[in-house]
């Protein structure tokens, strides 16, 4: 905690709207808009300035119905959410996003835009399931990104990327430590597997865990909470 309590922005008189963070939100469609309100109003809660959500068209008014506070973007196309993105501190991508395999080519373009300009960037949900299907083109020394699977998006990215097949079948704890090293090393990218105790795994080898009792339900949610949180930790951390 005390660790933590340092990534806290100090509130003086001298700060300016933005300065606390400009998160992003990718994700919504027609059937779940809920995910990335969750992960959006877990931002906004947390201390974040201004939250854009970027969403489908049939996704945004209700979202925009949920909270006033959200700056909600409808259209899913590189044109109009790339030049929006050169502004924002955190990027959270894949709650609510949906599987149309239209998406794939503006999520290789975010990749690109990440990689390059080394933005915090979480990956979650939805957006961990289009990289376990194009696992070949994903692109490696994404130094500012996290991936958040709960076993079952881990075990599909354990058979994308390191060809194991019965992941989830897997019960010892030091097993599955030792396959989120080996998935954060193949991949470059920084693993946060959920669960009874959550890992986090770094390519450099760095091992956290937490099993700090949390509620025993399992409801959808908890994980878009969790990636939204996570986004605005990792600018504050960078900050």
């Amino acid at each position: 905690m005390d660790h933590f309590l340092k990534l806290l922005p100090k509130l003086t008189p001298q700060l300016r709207k933005g300065d606390c963070g400009k998160i992003a939100v990718i994700g919504g469609s027609l059937e779940y808009t809920g995910a990335p309100y969750y992960a959006a109003s877990s931002v906004s809660r947390l201390g974040a300035d201004l939250i854009h959500v970027f969403c489908a068209p049939d996704a945004a008014p209700v979202i925009k119905g949920y909270s006033p506070d959200l700056i909600v973007h409808p259209g899913m196309n590189a044109s109009s959410i790339l030049p929006k993105l050169n502004r924002m501190d955190a990027i959270v991508i894949g709650p609510g996003l949906g599987r149309n395999p239209t998406l794939w080519p503006l999520l290789q373009e975010i990749f690109k835009f990440v990689k390059s300009e080394k933005v915090p960037f979480v990956i979650d949900g939805d957006g961990l399931w289009f990289v376990s299907e194009h696992i070949e083109h994903f692109p490696r020394q994404m130094v500012t990104t996290v991936l958040t699977p709960n076993i079952v998006e881990f075990s599909r990215l354990c058979k994308s990327a390191l060809g194991e097949e019965d992941v989830l079948n897997v019960k010892s704890s030091s097993q599955l430590q030792h396959l989120a090293a080996e998935l954060s090393r193949k991949m470059d990218v920084t693993i946060y597997m959920k669960g009874e105790v959550d890992l986090v795994v770094t390519p450099n080898g760095e091992v956290s865990k937490c099993s700090t009792d949390s509620s025993l339900r399992r409801c959808g949610g908890q994980g878009d909470v969790t990636a939204g949180s996570l986004g605005l930790f990792l600018y504050w951390a960078k900050k």
